[in-house]
């Protein structure tokens, strides 16, 4: 559950992370003090190789870590990871190329040795700076990072999403390969680049140097632990989340879904030329292969092998493979990838939480049955026309003073030649409730996603107020604006809380690092634990909301409305699949929210409709068909014969 503690200190509060981070300095202890102090010829000694070995290993954990970011916890499987890995690594490698100076083959105090074979006359411009440490490490981070920004921008703005976005992944991490394998590039071409000398005026063939690497490499898989355990587990954390399982839910509550996954996608692409940078000095090579888009998808199975959203198994998953690969390449090496894929077959069937599921405590997100308490609560209602405190709207720089909070004037919009919504006027008064009724196929869920900027229509306009047009807004603008919506389907975060479903939708500044930094106050809590009391949900706050009726969830979604405090709340079959007493009781809410608030009640059920309706609108053919009191428009000829399939007479 959310608590008042920084992003970054509240992973040292975590079980796992204590245990994790324990658990890797001990090691990196054990492995320095073995080689160090043992002599070669006991047999605890950990020898020189088998230290390169296994700092090799812990920057293939970070990548692992960077990776499972991505994939594990924003969705976005990644097949292009290897990319920035290189990146990061080229970065490092020409660092410690300029550092070889004139002891090169061919003497060149400028040129590596690579480019004076080629006949090059002058070094290029974009191997400037390298001879500086600080510039080098810096463009271990940057050279990555933008690459990342660049097609995340690109690629999220035009919200490229799912195998799409593997596949594009994919493809750029190839174009890398085959840019870098061109001599003309000046990275080396094939060969790459190779025989460093030392880095940071030590020798690198040294055991203290080799001894220092990796623990750096240690430390690095720490602190890149620690950084995504501080986001994951922050509330920017839970969008992300959010992001995975229901992006069109996420874009109605008012984030900018493209932004989250770009900070998240930039962070894990930084992380991964962190890693390549430290591989590069202990291995003393860096070539074009490393972009190789069969590297990456290996890297994906090391995390789906470990335990995907656990951070923790990229770790264990990075660790085994590869150990079993270098045990494996040396008695079998020709048989390694159908080794490698039966493994991953195999843990898929037997462990599809991977590894890392076997640690997880037995219970932990279990749920005990509590079919009771909805009765027992739904006992306890308080009186139909009470209106509740604290679902005063904020405050709005909506306009009415002139006219209705809601309009729409002749709206058009077809979807291949069938034309859904056909020259709709539409008007809601500030303060109103109103029932939209009709057919399937009406057009009103299309009504819906017009008003919330899911759906452009072919002409027309669609204001709110007298200020703001709703055609040149984003989801998430209009949602911030004051206008919410509840969908046909209940859409809710299954993986989160019910709790943290609702801190998620709360009237509060959504940008990335408020976001990241956000905690949790008195006041925030108390006004959850006010929305929870309301739909019933108390006793599940910290049950998985996947784990609820349907009825459930259509109340958990329509609380998650009310945490937005809007000013026009659209609500998509609110009553399907509750009980009678259910209906009653969401009845009683939306007639209590009236006056304060505008609500568009969308509903099948008539005798819903009835029990709230005060103004209804019946579409028919994407257009206005009648309008008035339940009782008159359902005396109407024209919607009789609509829904009876008759004429009057």
């Amino acid at each position: 559950m959310p608590d008042s503690r920084s992003w970054l200190a509240r992973p040292f509060t975590e079980r796992s992370t204590q245990i994790f981070l324990a658990v890797l300095t001990l090691s990196v202890l054990a492995v320095t003090l073995l080689h160090v102090l043992l002599p070669e010829s006991n047999p605890l000694h950990v020898s020189t190789f088998t230290v390169t070995l296994l700092g090799k290993y812990l920057c293939y954990a970070l990548l692992a870590v960077a990776v499972d970011l991505v994939w594990g916890y924003l969705g976005i499987l990644s097949l292009g990871h290897g990319a920035f890995f290189a990146l990061g690594g080229y970065a490092m490698g020409m660092y410690l190329m300029r550092q070889v100076g004139d002891r090169g083959v061919y003497g060149n105090p400028e040129l590596p040795d690579f480019m004076v074979f080629l006949n090059w006359q002058e070094l290029p411009w974009f191997w400037q700076g390298f001879d500086m440490p600080g510039f080098a490490f810096l463009m271990v981070l940057l050279a990555p990072g933008l690459l990342a920004l660049v097609f995340g921008f690109l690629a999220f703005r035009s919200r490229v999403t799912g195998v799409y976005l593997s596949i594009i992944t994919q493809a750029l991490t190839f174009a890398l390969m085959l840019a870098f394998f061109r001599n003309e590039m000046g990275f080396g071409g094939n060969n790459g680049l190779t025989d460093f000398k030392d880095i940071l005026g030590f020798d690198l063939r040294t055991d203290a140097v080799r001894i220092a690497l990796f623990i750096a490499s240690g430390v690095a898989l720490g602190l890149g632990y620690l950084l995504c355990r501080g986001i994951v587990g922050s509330k920017l954390g839970r969008v992300s989340i959010a992001c995975r399982d229901a992006e069109a839910r996420t874009r109605f509550l008012g984030y900018r879904v493209e932004r989250v996954q770009l900070f998240i996608f930039v962070v894990s692409a930084m992380l991964a030329g962190v890693a390549g940078a430290l591989y590069v000095p202990q291995v003393g090579i860096i070539n074009p292969g490393e972009f190789s888009p069969l590297f990456s998808i290996e890297v994906v199975v090391w995390v789906a092998l470990g335990g995907r959203a656990t951070l923790y198994g990229a770790v264990l998953g990075a660790l085994i493979v590869n150990y079993a690969k270098t045990v494996f390449t040396g008695i079998m090496p020709d048989a390694w990838l159908f080794a490698l894929g039966g493994l991953f077959v195999l843990v898929t069937v037997l462990l599809p939480k991977g590894i890392a599921g076997l640690f997880a405590q037995r219970g932990w997100g279990r749920r005990s049955s509590s079919g009771g308490h909805g009765m027992s609560l739904l006992k306890e209602m308080a009186t139909r026309d009470r209106v509740f405190d604290f679902l005063t709207p904020r405050v709005s720089p909506v306009d009415v003073t002139h006219g209705p909070i809601l309009y729409l004037e002749d709206v058009s919009v077809s979807f291949d030649g069938f034309k859904a919504i056909n020259d709709l006027n539409l008007t809601i008064d500030d303060g109103e409730l109103r029932c939209i009724i009709g057919p399937n196929g009406a057009g009103k869920t299309t009504m819906m996603d017009i008003i919330t900027g899911k759906t452009r229509p072919d002409s027309g306009s669609v204001w709110f107020g007298s200020r703001h047009d709703l055609l040149h807004m984003s989801e998430p603008e209009i949602a911030t604006l004051g206008i919410g919506r509840k969908f046909q389907k209940p859409t809710v975060f299954e993986a989160l809380s019910v709790f943290e479903n609702l801190e998620l939708a709360m009237a509060t500044d959504k940008r990335i690092f408020p976001t990241l930094t956000a905690r949790m106050t008195g006041e925030t809590r108390d006004r959850i634990e006010e929305v929870l009391q309301t739909i019933h949900l108390k006793e599940w706050h910290a049950r998985e909301a996947g784990i609820l009726s349907h009825g459930q969830k259509q109340w958990l979604e329509i609380g998650m409305l009310l945490m937005q405090k809007p000013r026009l709340l659209l609500v998509d079959e609110p009553v399907a699949g509750m009980t009678e007493q259910e209906m009653e009781r969401t009845a009683e809410l939306l007639t209590s929210l009236a006056g304060r608030q505008s609500v568009v009640v969308v509903e099948h059920d008539m005798g819903f409709v009835r029990s709230i309706a005060r103004k209804v609108t019946v579409l028919h053919q994407g257009s206005v068909l009648a309008e008035g009191s339940m009782d008159e428009v359902s005396s109407d000829p024209k919607v009789v014969e609509v829904y009876l399939g008759e004429s009057d007479g």
